[in-house]
């Protein structure tokens, strides 16, 4: 489901048509809800701040470490995680494209819905045969364990890939259901896991250190979303050494940019402000979840992240489109799944009078009143 002219998969961001492709409005900022892309709605830490202001000019002229390596130990010591089991990139989506071609792949499964960009480079870029796992809007797009075992070890793909909590309906797939399930499957199957928003759900959620110890899971980290550094691109993935050494073989240098690198380092190393802020933003999702779910023909589904799913009673495209003219940008989401047939939308959790202008302006279409 490509726009005309359009290469890749479809994603968010067309607040940039107001702010200008040269970005010659960026004063405009305040005035737009860019609420069709998941980036974080508060600011990064302040000891992200300091350190680049202080360095910009020297961080914006100067060559990064090749490979990362601070990175990489800040990570691990984050994150409990060996150094050699660990692979940086310039954000999940650059991850995504260097890792899934080097893997043996001839079939894949996808649960379904699903983060667009797997689905455009398995089956449109790769030609990988899929299967899709559905989730059902009945169980509020939860991953159902035992039928997903079972799907699994009937059609035996090369790969799984799971969006967790999932993208874009912001349900979480537990630790301890996850753990059943690469328990319950042929070791010859990969999984990957993607965690972008992980970090919202709570400690003991992430299955990074058991990629460690397995040898058919990789799990794919944005810093992007969860440390609000959406703008500098910046990711990493966690496997077995093993893995990770046939992976980096692949990397470009300077795969992760020197002001990213300074970035993320210091904000690993201030977990209690951004723990802070995922409080916080699971009261503004609450609140907002609230104020759109007395909307006429408007139904919230529940979420653990930074993002809320919303069936409609109307056409979602429509309504994506009446909100554009406001100057509020939100995602139809057609593109995530067939099944949804132009009545889902995906809205990003914004600042609180953000949220209150995005719930009046629909109120104000009153888009499904008639309906």
């Amino acid at each position: 489901m490509l726009h005309p002219g359009q290469s890749g998969a479809i994603h968010g961001g067309r607040a940039f048509e107001a702010l200008g492709d040269r970005f010659q409005s960026l004063e405009r900022q305040d005035e737009i809800i860019s609420a069709d892309v998941l980036d974080a709605w508060f600011d990064p830490s302040p000891r992200v701040l300091e350190r680049l202001r202080e360095f910009l000019p020297f961080l914006l002229r100067t060559s990064p470490p090749i490979e990362a390596r601070g990175l990489m130990s800040a990570i691990s010591e984050a994150r409990g995680i060996p150094e050699d089991c660990i692979l940086t990139g310039g954000g999940s989506s650059d991850l995504i494209f260097q890792c899934l071609p080097r893997l043996p792949l001839e079939s894949a499964m996808l649960i379904d819905p699903v983060y667009g960009e797997y689905r455009h480079l398995l089956h449109c870029v790769l030609g990988v045969p899929l299967t899709a796992f559905p989730l059902h809007k009945e169980e509020c797009f939860r991953i159902d364990t035992d039928g997903f075992i079972a799907a699994v070890n009937s059609s035996r793909p090369s790969l799984v890939a799971v969006v967790n909590p999932n993208n874009p309906t912001g349900a979480l797939w537990s630790h301890a259901e996850a753990i059943r399930f690469l328990d319950a499957i042929p070791p010859a199957t990969q999984v990957l896991v993607d965690e972008a928003y992980i970090d919202y759900t709570g400690p003991g959620q992430s299955l990074e250190q058991e990629a460690c110890a397995r040898p058919n899971l990789i799990v794919l980290k944005s810093m992007s979303k969860v440390y609000a550094l959406s703008g500098l691109r910046v990711g990493y993935l966690v496997a077995q050494p093993v893995t990770v050494r046939g992976l980096a073989r692949w990397t470009p240098p300077w795969s992760v940019s020197l002001p990213a690198q300074v970035a993320a380092i210091e904000a690993l190393a201030d977990p209690d402000y951004y723990q802070q802020k995922y409080s916080e933003t699971h009261v503004l999702r609450h609140r907002l979840a609230a104020d759109l779910a007395r909307l006429p023909g408007v139904k919230v589904y529940p979420s653990t992240t930074n993002a809320l799913l919303l069936e409609l009673e109307c056409s979602a495209g429509q309504t994506a489109d009446r909100l554009r003219a406001s100057n509020v940008f939100v995602r139809n989401c057609d593109s995530m799944s067939e099944h949804f047939h132009d009545r889902f939308l995906r809205i990003a959790v914004k600042q609180e009078i953000q949220n209150q202008r995005l719930a009046a302006t629909l109120q104000t279409l009153s888009v499904c009143a008639n309906t």
